[in-house]
């Protein structure tokens, strides 16, 4: 494969022109031949016409100097051979492949601008939905402010007794619950055979079949010392909840621990300063909160009487008033009076 005399780049030998003279082969557009024209068997490249001697003018009819002189006067101008050289055709090569990168930006400017366009109106759908958007929240914002504060106490009334409904299957699932306070904690302790010990001194009998399950409940406590307790605000062993499997043996051990209130380490042979050990029924924690409350209230309000039974909080002012029931805070307050209540 030979290469173009004029641009330099590979050509077959289908489509070259070849020089009768030289070897040199070109493409017939940078030779300015059109695709389609027919070559003189002894055509020249331009390099081989550039070479070639000037045939002489002996043919030519004798000038008379006068003549010559007019026409030299007349036409200054030298004569150029038209043949194109090799430097042209690459200017014009160039030139045309210029003119296709041109045109080939132009198509990518176009493309651009269309994209461009397609952008803008995405754009401006955007804009169109959020504008929608806005405007339904507007008008819900302002249908809510339209409505009467007598509905927002219908729903927080709603909301409230269905927390309370929820409180109270709460407090259902643990009816067979106790909870045992004042008992010192280790790490290796035998917490059934402490309820065990602990049944058997207030008369109750407790097979291992009654109890489900044993545990302690609350966060764990950091530096804290086995087996010892700190009453003075230090860090004090966390209560043990026991599951058991009847009612009927649960309220045994309640009825027995309220005659028995002076029960003591002591009494369990725990090797530990004596300290009181209460037994109570287990409470959800909203009971919890609710009835630490009431006690405190009552205290301050003089009642004799703040107590628990399945799960329910009571209150008595004194001997021979009917009890009342405490189911929230509003009881509380309505109880024992707003300015008593924190």
């Amino acid at each position: 494969m030979a290469k173009c005399g004029g641009c330099g780049k590979f050509i077959s030998s289908a489509e070259c022109i070849r020089c009768t003279k030289c070897p040199g082969a070109y493409h017939p557009g940078c030779v300015g031949f059109p695709a389609s024209a027919k070559v003189s068997p002894t055509w020249l490249c331009p390099g081989c016409k550039a070479k070639a001697p000037r045939q002489d003018n002996s043919a030519t009819p004798v000038k008379s100097a006068m003549s010559e002189c007019c026409t030299d006067t007349q036409n200054p101008m030298t004569i150029m051979d038209p043949t194109p050289s090799a430097t042209d055709l690459n200017v014009a090569y160039e030139i045309r492949c210029f003119r296709q990168e041109l045109g080939a930006m132009r198509d990518e400017f176009r493309q651009f601008q269309s994209e461009l366009l397609s952008l803008r109106m995405s754009v401006s759908d955007c804009n169109d939905r959020m504008t929608k958007i806005e405007n339904k929240v507007s008008d819900v914002e302002r249908r809510f402010e339209e409505q009467s504060p007598a509905s927002y106490d219908a729903i927080e009334a709603t909301i409230a007794a269905l927390k309370t409904q929820i409180n109270d299957r709460d407090q259902e699932l643990l009816q067979n619950d106790l909870i045992i306070a004042g008992i010192p904690e280790t790490k290796d302790e035998n917490r059934f055979h402490t309820i065990k010990v602990l049944s058997a001194k207030l008369g109750v009998t407790v097979e291992d079949q009654d109890v489900v399950n044993i545990e302690r409940i609350g966060g764990v406590r950091r530096n804290f010392i086995d087996g010892v307790d700190s009453p003075s605000g230090g860090p004090r062993a966390r209560v043990i909840a026991v599951r058991l499997a009847r009612r009927g043996v649960r309220d045994q051990l309640l009825r027995a621990a309220r005659v028995r209130r002076g029960l003591t380490t002591a009494d369990l042979n725990i090797s530990s300063p004596p300290r009181r050990i209460y037994v109570n029924e287990r409470l959800t924690q909203i009971n919890s909160k609710l009835f630490h409350s009431a006690r405190e209230a009552g205290q301050r309000a003089r009642y004799r009487y703040v107590w628990t039974k399945d799960g329910r909080i009571y209150a008595r002012r004194e001997d021979g008033v009917p009890a009342q029931r405490i189911r929230n805070d509003a009881d509380l307050a309505q109880i024992f009076g707003s300015s008593r209540v924190c």
